[in-house]
């Protein structure tokens, strides 16, 4: 009884996902940075070389508004993998994810001049972990994937539904960068898939 109070306790969750904790807090540190020194990703500045905004871009926030429901939304997805997904697994996929997501967005959206914010990523990481769950026959999972598809869809479809969280995060949501964070997900899912299929055929 007492293992398990352990297990669900506040000093035994930090114990486990310090890194997940320690990249939310990041994500705070760099909203503040954000606020003294743009950190934005500028298609113009990377075409002249400043790169490492394709990275910083996802991971600087416009207001408080704009940051916290994103950082509770990637709590909320790291909470749902708890059962599929060990901690060195899930950071692992957000950094490829971070950096593929980023890479997309330069080469499909021409018309992204200016972006900020993490929810590209954490459709990504949805994406990814509902697929991992599913594959751990955590089959509720198929409605996290059905859910995703669907927001998606709406916010597509009915741009003007995002009207007032566009007027409370001070910037135009990002709606095709939430489809290429996906797109990031499945990229990762099929090399992961194609990686391990090619050390299976190697041991054979």
């Amino acid at each position: 009884m007492n293992a398990i109070k352990m297990k669900f306790s506040a000093k035994g969750l930090l114990r486990r996902f310090w890194p997940t904790a320690l990249f939310l807090i990041a994500l705070i540190i760099l909203y503040f940075f954000h606020t003294q020194f743009d950190l934005s990703y500028q298609r113009e500045l990377v075409e002249d070389g400043q790169w490492w905004r394709i990275v910083s871009g996802q991971l600087v926030h416009n207001n408080f508004s704009h940051l916290l429901p994103n950082m509770a939304a990637l709590a909320l997805c790291r909470l749902l993998m708890i059962a599929g997904c060990s901690e060195r697994e899930f950071i692992f996929n957000l950094f490829c994810c971070t950096l593929l997501t980023g890479v997309l967005i330069h080469i499909l959206l021409r018309s992204y001049v200016y972006y900020l914010g993490i929810s590209a990523i954490v459709y990504g990481m949805l994406f990814l972990g509902a697929v991992h769950l599913i594959r751990a026959r955590h089959y509720w999972a198929w409605a996290v994937l059905l859910i995703l598809a669907l927001k998606l869809m709406r916010d597509y479809f009915a741009p003007e539904a995002l009207a007032g969280v566009a007027a409370r995060i001070g910037v135009p949501v990002a709606v095709e960068a939430h489809f290429v964070g996906v797109l990031a997900g499945v990229l990762i899912m099929l090399c992961r898939y194609a990686m391990v299929r090619a050390l299976r055929e190697s041991r054979s």
